[in-house]
């Protein structure tokens, strides 16, 4: 068939070249970690720090997150909900996507275009950055460019899925396609002619409508960013117009992927991946296991452990999941422990490593709502801690109780656990430089990425130097492209919830919506419960950055109105996340430990998974009741 040849010949050449783009941006992101280290130990020690590393750290972020955007697609990396279209047969499936990949294409070609009209404006404007004066123009045509090789890679899926319906029904194609055309053109001619030819509605009637549409538009399994960048583009031209709209779809993509303050994302994740390629997890289990493998569930206990000590230097719930897995499984069932135990500690303790700092969902949590992420991190810190005892505390109980859920394993000697701990050295001083760095004011959150990015490979070269650890060029540049791809994702969520913040705030619903909360005759902690409901609601069916980008703009105003302490509020979303994580039907920790445990049922897990979110509902309970479990720590901070 003709369209799938041309999708397979364009692939042959779009695929390859997306993947030697992405190559160069990792090579810029390691350099951008080499120029953040350096200017802080050149400032610290020696107080000479690197002029403008500031601005050539935020056009480099530009290269970074614009380069990574094909690859991560090609990847099938940017993360969407698939909750419904999964279910669909084939034939519906092929046309559902033929739309989707349509709409994607559409909006990222629309970015292309007014990226190169924002570049222009910035040369005519002569935008340079403050002390170098290095024109800003160009990275703006770099994110255009970025964004039309997506573009290329949309153009690939769309061939092919309409390839999948002709193949699967010839004789609806004709329907299918016209479908399509009337569909797009209804999406993206509304806004412009709507309000004269089919309806008019008030601004604050357009956003409930164009939140109503996100929802049914985000089960179609479209990527959650597009899907918040095509709703708020359509919101703003349809209330301010085609002028404001298409504005925002050239400035917001580049001000957003050259942001300074956001470039503590790749560097933080960078981390985690040199600790995990270097060995850093099993060091961390084996330490684990020596203080607590006797005890009954011991193994299960260390992996909970593990868990934590590995949260600390990677801030990911998926990495820490996938690490632990595959550390942990084998020899908890090599000790014969149930797999429901031992795959349900598994995935509920991967929560953690969004909660214990550095956290990148604090990261973007403290962004969005513009408050102090070193508190954030510190108040992290003890509700981390906690919920690792609680669920160690739950695992004793199980396994008190049916003790061949979890056999005791060997006893190591005093001796033996105090000489293991000298493998945790690694982990310990990463995490004393970095939220010692912070809290003492030696340098920013965002330098204390770069610093702990760097300071992860050195140990990561020491241990290979030392031969404890094998610390190869493939495994640098596997951590490299890991780190892109995520970074590609996530800001793509972030550019996409910036162009539907725009359209919710002349919609003025987040506003209208903490205004009538504050003037109920109820109980504030009320209202807190319904939001809680609202968000274990949306962790059942949504990845944990999709819901932090989607609701905080939202909910944060309501939760201020209230008299809620922000920081603590930041914690308890973050918990409700954890749980998000565990739960059914999406459930992200649990996919990925399928993925490792292959012989072990989805169901199965999730059965493993029901005493950790008691003892996770417990857990967030005790925040509620005692805020300062979050908050002694922040307090303490000047």
């Amino acid at each position: 068939m003709w369209l799938d040849t041309l999708a397979q010949r364009l692939g042959r050449v779009v695929y390859p070249a997306s993947r030697v783009i992405n190559g160069f941006g990792v090579t810029i992101l390691a350099a951008m970690m080499v120029l953040t280290a350096a200017d802080v130990i050149l400032r610290y020690l020696f107080s000479r720090p690197i002029t403008g590393a500031m601005e050539l750290a935020e056009y480099m972020m530009a290269i970074v997150v614009a380069f990574g955007f094909a690859y991560t697609a090609v990847q099938k990396g940017h993360v969407g909900v698939d909750l419904v279209i999964s279910r669909l047969r084939p034939r519906a499936q092929a046309v559902v996507r033929s739309i989707t990949c349509f709409l994607c294409l559409g909006l990222f070609s629309l970015i292309a275009w007014r990226s190169v009209f924002y570049g222009e404006v910035l040369r005519s404007g002569g935008y340079t950055s403050s002390s170098l004066y290095i024109p800003a123009y160009p990275f703006a045509y770099v994110v255009a460019f970025g964004s039309a090789v997506l573009c290329l890679v949309f153009l690939v899926n769309v061939l092919e899925s309409v390839a999948k319906v002709i193949e699967k029904a010839r004789w609806r194609i004709g329907a299918s396609l016209l479908f399509l055309i009337v569909l797009v053109l209804f999406l993206f001619l509304t806004p412009v002619f709507g309000k004269e030819i089919l309806f008019q509605i008030d601004p604050l009637s357009a956003g409930i409508v164009g939140i109503a549409a996100l929802i049914v538009i985000l089960f179609s399994g479209m990527p959650i960013g597009i899907v918040m960048g095509l709703v708020g583009f359509l919101g703003m031209a349809y209330i301010g117009g085609t002028g404001a709209a298409f504005t925002s779809m050239g400035s917001s993509p580049y001000t957003t992927a050259s942001s300074y303050g956001l470039s503590v994302v790749p560097l933080f994740v960078l981390m985690g991946s040199f600790c995990f390629f270097s060995g850093l997890s099993r060091d961390l289990y084996n330490t684990a296991y020596k203080w607590l493998g006797h005890f009954p569930g011991g193994l299960a206990m260390a992996t909970v452990g593990g868990c934590a000590g590995f949260a600390a230097v990677s801030g990911s719930s998926v990495a820490t999941t996938a690490t632990m897995g595959m550390v942990a499984l084998p020899e908890m069932r090599r000790y014969k422990y149930d797999q429901l135990l031992a795959t349900g500690c598994i995935a509920a303790g991967g929560s953690i490593g969004i909660l214990i700092p550095p956290s990148i969902i604090l990261v973007i949590y403290g962004i969005l709502t513009e408050q102090s992420i070193g508190k954030l991190f510190l108040a992290g810190f003890m509700p981390g801690i906690l919920e690792a005892i609680f669920y160690m505390i739950t695992i004793y109980i199980l396994c008190t109780m049916n003790p061949l859920l979890g056999p005791r394993g060997e006893k190591s000697s005093f001796k033996q656990r105090l000489v293991s701990l000298k493998d945790t050295w690694g982990v310990l001083t990463l995490f004393i430089i970095v939220i010692g760095g912070i809290y003492m004011g030696i340098f920013t959150p965002t330098e204390a990425a770069g610093v702990g990015a760097f300071g992860a490979l050195l140990f990561a070269l020491g241990m290979s130097v030392l031969g404890k650890r094998q610390f190869t060029w493939q495994n640098f540049m596997d951590s490299l492209i890991d780190t892109g791809k995520t970074t590609a994702m996530v800001f793509v969520i972030l550019i996409g919830a910036n162009i539907l913040g725009y359209f919710l705030a002349i919609t003025r619903l987040p506003f209208a919506l903490s205004d009538y909360v504050a003037a109920l005759a109820v109980n504030r902690y009320i209202v807190l419960g319904i939001v809680i409901i609202v968000y274990l609601f949306l962790g059942a069916i949504m990845s944990s950055m999709a819901m932090i980008v989607l609701t905080v703009p939202i909910l944060f105003p309501v939760i201020t109105a209230l008299g809620f302490d922000p920081i603590w509020f930041g914690i308890i979303i973050v918990r409700l996340v954890e749980i998000g994580q565990i739960t059914p039907p999406v459930g992200i920790n649990v996919f990925i430990m399928q993925g490792i445990a292959k012989d072990v049922p989805m169901y199965d897990i999730f059965r493993g998974i029901v005493p950790f979110l008691i003892a996770d509902i417990v857990h967030v309970a005790m925040l509620i009741a005692f805020p300062q479990i979050a908050l002694f720590l922040p307090n303490l901070m000047k």
